[in-house]
């Protein structure tokens, strides 16, 4: 805790000389209110994910640590192999050098993943980006949870910066909404993706609208542009290709001096070019890549539903099996040192083929004989919300995806809650709508940049919905939105007058 202070104070320091920080509306005084808050936030964290639930270290943060550790571990005897580890420098084969040492006992390294046809595992990089933070924490929680805050903090500011100058008189307001939103607070807060996805939305929509909206053609713009965009490919590349195409409309907008308040020209050019790019993604991808991004939405979606309802699963060449979480007497470990199992003859099981994870097959009287490699045993989750299973049809994706939206957009709500953190959700999610509804009832009589506001619909639309079908957990579902809620917020912002609110004794009086 003492190393952590240290840092703190050093980050401090930093952030008192750094012009990047300096803003005519954000005091120093009110960043550091913020900085504290956000200690409160990885406290609270820390207390629910170790204290109040049993199982909390089996959690993200500590399984990223624990893998983290593996790695570091081999710096002192080994530096080359560490090297190799947290730059890529390795093949992704069990017959691969570092397998035997090293991967075999990283819990999230996991092997070739048949679902992952666009994506990288997003679990090495929190695994490498940690395994590095080690040379300076050594091992040390307080200050892996402190480079989150950091990187969170980061993240947030170049937000704040790249959209003050479209929200007058109401900076505050959008400062408050980035830093103070309690999902967001939380969830960054920990040793986890957020705190790295929500620092380079911010970073990355900064710098993208200095180079390409404002024209100030900087090295330093371009070189934070690349480094955000390689880091985003090998995290989240899905949340950089739902950002990255609004921003490019929302640049070309401007770029062809289109009337910012006029919806009808506005809306038909968003719609015009997102069916011309989302349409020719999909057919140039399918046919001259052969890589099918349907198909592999339907995959990932059938495989959250799995997941939701818990299971002991295994995998070798062809197969992908799943047994109920309860039993444990159809298959056998054979091979204890490498997690070799042998499903027993007669059993019954369901599984999947690792060409075609579309089709559930199920298994009545087992004779395969070959070696399974375990992958994981879960329980049943108690937030899985019950959704159809994807098909590869479009009626299928007609049907689900108005539910997909809602689910992101409204769930959990109290009715739906099975715990503290998703009644705390509910709550969340209730002021968003009261937010909005006090927004429209206050709402200025100035036009709105019609620009701006379609490329947050856009992006709200599009984000909320790829998760809304890929993921059936409310808990999952919470995260996930994570890096899009300042844009959500951002909708109803615009329309709001301060000068009305401000007639409002208790606000008044507030401000």
């Amino acid at each position: 805790m003492i190393l952590a202070i240290i840092y703190f104070l050093a980050f401090i320091f930093i952030i008192n000389k750094i012009s990047f920080f300096k803003d005519n509306i954000i005091s120093f005084k009110f960043i550091l209110g913020i900085l504290l808050v956000k200690c409160i936030g990885c406290l609270a964290y820390y207390w629910v994910y170790f204290c109040y639930y049993p199982a909390g270290f089996n959690g993200d943060s500590v399984s990223t640590l624990h893998d983290a550790k593996v790695m570091y571990d081999a710096l002192p005897n080994h530096p080359t192999d560490f090297i190799k580890m947290v730059f890529g420098l390795h093949s992704n084969l069990d017959s691969d050098p570092l397998y035997e040492p090293y991967f075999k006992f990283i819990e999230k390294w996991g092997r070739a993943d048949v679902t992952t046809d666009f994506f990288l595992n997003d679990n090495r990089t929190p695994i490498r980006i940690n395994a590095l933070i080690m040379l300076i924490s050594f091992g040390n929680y307080a200050v892996h949870a402190l480079v989150m805050l950091v990187l969170s903090f980061v993240g947030q500011f170049a937000f704040y910066k790249a959209f003050k100058k479209y929200v007058p008189k109401k900076e505050l307001l959008l400062a408050i909404i980035i830093f103070l939103t309690p999902s967001i607070l939380f969830w960054t807060s920990g040793v986890l993706k957020e705190p790295i996805a929500i620092f380079l939305v911010g970073l990355f929509v900064y710098v993208f609208i200095k180079l390409f909206v404002e024209f100030q053609f900087k090295v330093k713009y371009s070189l934070v542009l690349i480094l955000t965009l390689l880091l985003f490919l090998i995290l989240k590349p899905y949340i950089l290709i739902l950002i990255l195409i609004p921003l490019i409309l929302f640049a070309l907008v401007k770029a062809f001096k289109i009337d910012v308040y006029s919806l009808k020209k506005i809306l038909l050019f968003y719609l015009v070019s997102l069916s011309i790019i989302y349409g020719g993604t999909f057919l140039i991808l399918k046919y001259g890549f052969q890589k099918d991004v349907i198909k592999t939405i339907v995959v990932r979606q059938n495989d959250f539903i799995n997941l939701s309802k818990g299971g002991t699963f295994f995998l070798n060449n062809e197969k992908y099996v799943r047994f109920e979480n309860t039993d444990t007497t159809h298959y056998e470990l054979i091979d204890k040192e490498r997690m070799l199992f042998k499903l027993n003859p007669h059993s019954a099981f369901m599984y999947w083929r690792n060409n075609n994870l579309r089709d559930t097959i199920y298994e009545t009287n087992n004779k395969d004989t070959s070696l399974f490699h375990f992958i994981s045993s879960c329980t049943p989750s108690g937030s899985a919300i019950s959704m159809e299973r994807l098909e590869y049809s479009f009626s299928s994706f007609a049907k689900i995806i108005p539910q997909s939206f809602y689910n992101v957009l409204f769930k959990p709500f109290f009715f739906d809650s099975h715990s503290i953190l998703e009644l705390m959700a509910s709550m969340e999610n209730l002021c968003f709508i009261l937010f909005f509804i006090f927004c429209f009832i206050y709402r200025s009589k100035n036009k709105v940049d019609k620009n701006l506001l379609l490329f947050c619909i856009t992006l709200i639309i599009t984000s909320f919905i790829l998760i809304g079908l890929t993921t059936t957990v409310m808990g999952a579902i919470v995260r996930y939105r994570i890096p899009f809620i300042p844009f959500l917020l951002l909708i109803p912002l615009l329309f709001l007058d301060t000068d009305s609110i401000k007639k409002i004794p208790f606000i008044n009086r507030l401000v």
